[in-house]
Order: structure tokens, then C-alpha cells, then sequence
């Protein structure tokens, strides 16, 4: 907890928070939409039509792409792209898992949903995918906001997941993590780079937690959770509490439950 009083949350005051977050609205049972809210739970806004069953959506401030994940009723998953306005949606993949944008928004982040679980780096201009996952089954993936680096959670062989970061600069693959029947996964970067933020099992429930990525140095917030997503100020984070968004200081401590909804992420 000593880094985190010291430079996640240095902060003796409270901080305003910005921003806005998006979420799934998934209160009707047989149909869900994507919405948006002011992290005070105020200003909730809907911003699609209804779907089978969303999830996890992304947006790039640069290109002002939102993109989304659905399961359709026979469950092939489908990635969807909505622009700024929200008056177009379109379908780009089939049997694949939006996982984020690149900072310029040219490119996205992309899984295969069948069990070779592979990461792919799709480009909006040529319409090409790359595999950049070799071997490694993939989870979930996160870029870096400088964009020299995807942290990726990757399946291992005792059936959990442990973090890697894979360099978009032919840096190689560094694991981040080793842990039998540990679960660290859907990493997150800060918006300075330099922690991974994800949730893990390690403590028996899911928890955050936040990892130095220099020097590996682990902090535990107390904040039981999933689906973490950092404020602009990088000095609060929404996660998904139950069937709930929820929105508190890094420390975990003023904790807020906005509104029923899943896999919120935080955008300026």
C-alpha cells in the first residue's frame, strides 16, 4: 500500500473527478444497450439500440471510435463499431472479441473466440488482421497509452491466467507473472504507463490490484471487483461490483455504486 499513498493517490484533498463512463445497461433480462453516465451517476445518456448481449466496450479519443462485443443468439460473438455521434453502427468481425483501440486509432486489438484464443491487430484503413500472440492464448489485452506495448492476460496450462507484455516495437514477449492456481487477468495500463491495474483471485475473491511495472512491485487497494478502468486524472477507477458500475479512489476508499451495469470504461 506505500506506493499507492505515495504516488497513485497522493492527494489530501479530494480530486474532481472528469470525464464520463461507459457501461452496458443489462437491467432487462433479453436485451442490452450501451450507455453513458457522469462518474457522479448523474447525465445517464443511451447511446444504441438494444442488443442480444453486449459487453465490454472500448473507445479511442482520436478517431472516436467506440467499439463493442455482442453475442448474438446462436453466441457467435461480433465486434461493432460506433462513431462519435452515435448515428452509425457497423459490423467489422465475426467470431472474434473487441479488446481495445491502438492511441492513434488506426488499428484494434482483437481475440479469437474458439480455443486457440489468438490476439490480432486489425487495421481500419487496409481492413488486414495480424497475429501477434504467438503461441500464447489470450484473454484479454490492453495498449499502452504511448503505444509501445499491449499487456495481454494469457491462459496458462494450469487453467488460469498470468500477464504478459507483448512490445508493438519487435521487442519480444516479457511475462510479467508466474502464479499456479493464480488468477491475474484483464490488465489495464494507467495513463502514465507505469502500472497495470487488473483483478485476481489471489486473495480468494476478486480483487483489484496494481502492479509497478519496473520493478514488479505489487499493491493491494482492497477493492473487490472486476473490468477495471482508470479516470482521466488517474485518480479513481470504475469497475463492476455484482451487476453493478462502481466508481472509487484508487485507494479504494469512497466507494460509489452509479448505476446496474457491466464492464464500464472510463473516457475523457
Amino acid at each position: 500500500m506505500l506506493l499507492i499513498a505515495a504516488s497513485l493517490s497522493a492527494q489530501s484533498e479530494p480530486t474532481p473527478m472528469t470525464g464520463k463512463i461507459l457501461y452496458i445497461d443489462s437491467a432487462a433480462p433479453d436485451s442490452h444497450y450501451l450507455a453513458s453516465i457522469n462518474p457522479d451517476g448523474t447525465g445517464k445518456t443511451r447511446l444504441t439500440p438494444s442488443f442480444n448481449n453486449m459487453m465490454f466496450p472500448r473507445f479511442n479519443e482520436a478517431a472516436g471510435w467506440i467499439g463493442f462485443t455482442n453475442k448474438a443468439p446462436d453466441m457467435t460473438s461480433e465486434i461493432y463499431l460506433l462513431n462519435r455521434s452515435g448515428d452509425r453502427i457497423k459490423k467489422v468481425l465475426t467470431g472474434a472479441a473487441i479488446e481495445d483501440f491502438s492511441p492513434d486509432g488506426k488499428f484494434f486489438l482483437y481475440t479469437t473466440c474458439d480455443g486457440k484464443a489468438e490476439l490480432f491487430v486489425y487495421s481500419l484503413d487496409r481492413k488486414r488482421a495480424n497475429k501477434i500472440s504467438q503461441n500464447l492464448k489470450v484473454t484479454a489485452a490492453n495498449w499502452s497509452k504511448n503505444g509501445e506495448w499491449i499487456a495481454a492476460s494469457v491462459l496458462a496450462e494450469d487453467g488460469t491466467n498470468d500477464l504478459y507484455l507483448i512490445s508493438t516495437l519487435a521487442q519480444g514477449i516479457i511475462r510479467m507473472t508466474d502464479t499456479k492456481k493464480v488468477n491475474e487477468t484483464f490488465p489495464v495500463f494507467t495513463n502514465d504507463d507505469k502500472y497495470l491495474v487488473y483483478f485476481t483471485d489471489r486473495y480468494g475473491s476478486n480483487e483489484l490490484e496494481y502492479m509497478d511495472i519496473e520493478t514488479k512491485q505489487l499493491q493491494r487497494p482492497n477493492i473487490v471487483g472486476l473490468f477495471p478502468a482508470l479516470s482521466p486524472e488517474n485518480k479513481h477507477v470504475t469497475f463492476q461490483a455484482g451487476e453493478s458500475v462502481v466508481v472509487s479512489r484508487i485507494d479504494g476508499l469512497d466507494i460509489n455504486v452509479l448505476v446496474p451495469g457491466r464492464t464500464p470504461i472510463w473516457i475523457k
